[in-house]
């Protein structure tokens, strides 16, 4: 009975570790805020659809009517950001998707360290301009343009061309 309640334990801590996101990197501070609603909305729903789900089973239990409640679609996802650079990235993702009156879900001044990863949040099926640069005075950014319903994985990759100079390549992988 101790080891299954150690295991149970165990996956739930990893389970919770796991879905973790790092706002560390965001330096923009309405942008962090904006993360937290986020995360706190995002983890709201699924707590609120778990709890649903526990009473529907003890009422199928006890009364034999099974009711099972319809989930709501999902509005937000974790996107995990990935540098490969060997200097570090500065990005800002830019969207057309409004948040609440406030503004829209921008999430602005990311500062990636070399070789690191970064977990957000973004709404799901919302369009995304992400500038990006590995030198903070650079004139232009590269901009790649992505949509959160269908990418979980963003990996920005330097490339090294002739005459010494770096240009940032954007890559992305489907999950």
């Amino acid at each position: 009975m101790k080891i299954t309640n150690r295991i149970i334990v165990l996956i739930i801590s990893l389970s919770i570790i796991y879905s973790c996101t790092t706002s560390a990197y965001i330096t923009d501070p309405e942008s962090a805020r904006r993360q937290k609603e986020m995360m706190s909305n995002r983890t709201g729903t699924n707590i609120l659809e778990g709890c649903l789900l526990v009473v529907s089973t003890v009422v199928a239990m006890f009364t034999g009517v099974v009711i099972y409640p319809r989930p709501q679609e999902q509005s937000f996802r974790k996107m995990v950001i990935l540098s490969e650079s060997k200097d570090t990235l500065f990005i800002n993702m830019v969207t057309n998707f409004q948040w609440k009156e406030s503004g829209y879900a921008d999430i602005r001044d990311i500062v990636m360290p070399p070789f690191k990863k970064a977990k957000i949040i973004v709404p799901m099926g919302a369009d995304y301009n992400v500038y990006f640069r590995n030198n903070y005075f650079a004139p232009d950014d590269e901009k790649i343009e992505i949509n959160t319903s269908n990418k979980r994985r963003l990996k920005l990759k330097p490339l090294v061309i002739k005459q010494d100079t770096t240009i940032i390549k954007q890559e992305l992988i489907n999950k």
